[in-house]
């Protein structure tokens, strides 16, 4: 099985390059959106990410460089632009981990190669966005499926699936999400889940879907995180 990564310059890619690196996992093929996003954290963000095994202060091209990466990189953060379907189409990689920048489009999901997801949140009950919000004040914790990516809206065919505690700070966009998507990321890979094929259709018979969470619950949501600090 080959194995490529599309990557951004956030956190998610910053947390699953960061990972597979350090497990020593090989990638066939790296491209690198880069729109030059650049974002800065307070210690205390950056210490927390140290310990859950990442570090947001470093940029995704120096971990590239310094690790003496090969990568192909792009002047957009588009996952639909014809450049990157292109260089996706002649790649010969069975999967590829997909890091953000958009809505797969038919075009690319055309390729050959198939994009794996890791949603923050337990399919089909949660899906949609901020899923992470809300399952943390409905379920008292926080779940990744990890799926092969389709047309539709976190419908794709469930690879695995994993619940983890509720964090205990408050930097859960830029700390605590990715990092629970990067440890799901390292099971399927350890596991040789992909190599395996066993997934699974989604019962759309319980499927929910969410939205960008209002203020209020999205404060409601961390003050249950540190209420118990």
């Amino acid at each position: 099985m080959k194995l490529g990564i599309i990557l951004t310059p956030g956190n998610r890619s910053k947390a699953y390059l960061q990972k597979i690196i350090r497990k020593k996992i090989k990638l066939e093929q790296i491209f690198f959106m880069n729109d030059n996003f650049n974002k800065e954290f307070s210690l205390e963000a950056i210490n927390q990410s140290k310990k859950n095994g990442f570090d947001i202060s470093k940029s995704v091209k120096n971990i590239l460089i310094e690790k003496k990466l090969k990568f192909v990189e792009f002047p957009f953060n588009d996952i639909n632009h014809p450049e990157l379907i292109n260089a996706v189409k002649n790649s010969k990689i069975d999967y590829f981990i997909f890091a953000g920048g958009g809505i797969l489009k038919q075009q690319i999901l055309s390729s050959k190669a198939k994009f794996v997801h890791f949603h923050p949140g337990i399919v089909p009950e949660y899906k949609g966005s901020t899923c992470f919000y809300y399952s943390i004040i409905n379920e008292n914790n926080c779940g990744v499926t990890a799926f092969v990516m389709n047309e539709g809206i976190d419908t794709g065919d469930i690879i695995h699936q994993r619940i983890f505690q509720k964090p205990n700070h408050i930097f859960i966009d830029d700390v605590y999400d990715p990092h629970i998507r990067s440890e799901t990321m390292i099971d399927i890979l350890e596991k040789k889940i992909l190599v395996d094929k066993k997934f699974k259709k989604q019962n759309t018979k319980t499927e929910n879907t969410f939205f960008i969470i209002h203020p209020v619950l999205k404060h409601l949501a961390i003050l249950s995180c540190i209420k118990d600090k």
